[in-house]
């Protein structure tokens, strides 16, 4: 989360049809690491890049696996536009 008023709703769901089947789940919330944001500053990175960066790299694993490349070039634009705002 960016900010102390960001709020966050995480409702995962796992959807199983097989019964031979052991799985789990779960969300992740929480600030950006000050470490990090100031590991990046550090190296000549504005606030709002190091930020763009850190939350890429923590969305990026997730996003390359969206299979249809208009969601996922529109769940990027979405990502942008809401850092940008800030």
């Amino acid at each position: 989360m960016l900010s102390d008023q960001a709020r966050s709703d995480a409702n995962p769901i796992l959807l199983i049809d097989e019964n031979d089947v052991t799985a789990g789940h779960a969300a992740s919330i929480g600030q950006v690491d000050p470490e990090d944001m100031y590991y990046l500053m550090s190296r000549g990175l504005d606030k709002a890049t190091a930020e763009r960066l850190v939350v890429r790299g923590f969305l990026g694993s997730v996003i390359v696996e969206i299979p249809v490349k208009e969601v996922r070039d529109e769940m990027i634009a979405t990502i942008e536009e809401k850092l940008s705002k800030r």
